[in-house]
This record gives structure tokens, sequence and C-alpha cells, in this order.
């Protein structure tokens, strides 16, 4: 199983009275980490914005060590400079899937753009992005690795 990892609405709750009030970045990332450690079979890749500014390596360093080793890869940055909702994050993860030979790989995106989703809806575990990974979205995300562990 692979988990596509959004950050922005994820982590950390997005907009402006979350920054303007004291917001932590990545405050939430203890918590998916928790859940994640229930499911040891999946690997994440990365697709947040962040990779358009900087290297992959400055986008590991949030993690803890035993989920760093996890991620498998990285979204390659567009190299437009083109940030989302231009280019949809679904299509981007097709392209992944394509590139590394994985497209009969069981994956979920972890998500609050809903909107840049059509035909995979199916595989998104959507947040709130004023919420990021909440109480809800993480019951949702753990039902649905419990589901594919079965």
């Amino acid at each position: 199983m692979i988990l596509f990892l959004d950050f922005d609405g994820v982590l950390h709750p997005e907009g402006e009275d979350h920054i303007f009030n004291g917001g932590a970045k990545f405050r939430l990332l203890p918590r998916l980490e928790a859940l994640l450690r229930e499911f040891p079979f999946v690997k994440i890749v990365i697709r947040s914005s962040w990779r358009e500014h900087l290297l992959n390596k400055t986008l590991l360093k949030p993690f803890s060590s035993d989920i760093r080793t996890r991620i498998v890869g990285v979204i390659p940055p567009s190299g437009l400079g083109i940030q989302p909702p231009y280019r949809q994050r679904e299509g981007e993860i097709l392209a992944w899937l394509q590139l590394h030979d994985a497209v009969d790989e069981p994956w979920l995106a972890l998500d609050d753009a809903e909107w840049q989703f059509d035909k995979c809806r199916d595989h998104l575990v959507v947040c709130g992005s004023f919420l990021g990974f909440d109480d809800k979205a993480s019951a949702a995300l753990r039902d649905r690795l419990g589901e594919a562990s079965q």
C-alpha cells in the first residue's frame, strides 16, 4: 500500500487564522506517525507543493526516523513553478505510479484538496483544510488501511 501524503491542510491546518494564531507546522504529524506504526506495510510518497521549493532531504526532516525509512519517493516538482490547483494531484499520482511500475499497487491519497481528484476519489481520504489530520480523518484512514490489511 502506498500513501500519497500532502502537507498543508493535512499535517497542519491551513489558512491565515492558523498562521496568525501561532499555528505550528507539522503539529499533526505525530498523530499520523502513530497511526502508520499500526500498519507497517504502508509506504509513503510525498505529494506536497513544498516539493516545488525544497530539496527532498529537507522534505524528510520533520518525520521520525522509523517513518522516514518508509518514504519511498516524492512526486517530482512540476518544473514550471505552477502551484496547485493548476496541476491535478490525481494526475501527478497516476503518473508517479506509471513511472515506478506500480499501477497495480494499492494506494491512498491523504489530502485536503478533494476537488483535485476525479476518477480516483475512491482512493482519497479527505482532511478538512482548516482542521488537518483530525479525529475524523484519522478514523477514515485507519478503516481504509485496516481493510487493505485483510
